[in-house]
């Protein structure tokens, strides 16, 4: 049995002090990190799936790798439409900027959708990209196969979230029919839990660390269910035999 914890869209500042959103990012990332410290120190990996900071420059990602080292877990990240890549890559150590993970006969695969970006908060695939996704799936038939994505590839019925979700999901998907050892896809992006299934396939996703935003709306709006607006990440226990156990904690 495997734990692996998700934590997706922080969005955090240059300056810890600042607000977003009327939050202080910076108190609810603290506050993700200590539950985790305290509660999951036994995890086998974090995911980081995306919106790590909020366009503010080196200054977050530095930060964040010094309290990602602090926090002693194996760690990844990938990047979100607030991310950039390169300084991702560049401040980043070569673990945290992994691409394929095994552990325990699964195979973690992490994606970047941040190609073609639409200046809304919409993002693709690129074409280098989906090949390493099919040429991944070719080569993997041994192991229980996890697909790690920033933007949902599924649309969730909100008229803001779905335009600017993943654009080229069809050949996402395309990819993904062509293998039988696909057991689900994680993404981050819509600051919501979400527990799905396509083609056979499940898909989660976490609440962010940054303000929630309420489901299946049509323009921007702030959660305000007090039980779901504060910092939350998830924990999957992925078993041998390939199912996934999800659950969700709201801080």
């Amino acid at each position: 049995m495997l734990k692996l914890i998700q934590v997706t869209d922080l969005h955090l500042q240059a300056d810890p002090a600042e607000k977003m959103q009327g939050a202080v990012i910076e108190q609810r990332w603290l506050t993700v990190f200590k539950h985790i410290q305290r509660y999951h120190s036994n995890a086998d990996l974090l995911v980081l799936t995306g919106d790590l900071v909020h366009h503010c420059g080196p200054v977050a990602y530095q930060r964040l790798v010094k309290q990602l080292d602090e926090l002693n877990l194996p760690a990844v990240w990938l990047p979100g439409n607030h991310d950039d890549p390169k300084q991702m890559r560049q401040y980043g150590t070569a673990a945290l900027n992994r691409k394929i993970i095994d552990l325990a006969g699964w195979r973690l695969v992490l994606l970047d959708s941040t190609a073609h970006a639409d200046g809304l908060g919409g993002g693709s695939l690129a074409q280098s990209e989906l090949d390493f996704l099919q040429d991944t799936l070719n080569n993997s038939e041994d192991a229980h196969l996890m697909v790690l994505v920033h933007h949902n590839p599924i649309h969730l019925g909100s008229g803001w979230q779905d335009p600017i979700s993943l654009g080229n999901a069809d050949a996402f998907w395309r990819c993904l029919s062509m293998s039988q050892a696909v057991r689900c896809v994680l993404f981050g992006h819509v600051h919501q839990a979400w527990d799905l299934s396509e083609q056979g396939i499940r898909l989660f996703s976490s609440p962010a660390v940054a303000p929630q935003y309420k489901a299946c709306s049509d323009s921007v709006v702030l959660e305000d269910d007090p039980q779901k607006t504060g910092p939350a990440y998830a924990v999957y226990q992925l078993t041998d035999s390939g199912q996934i156990n999800a659950n969700v904690v709201r801080l």
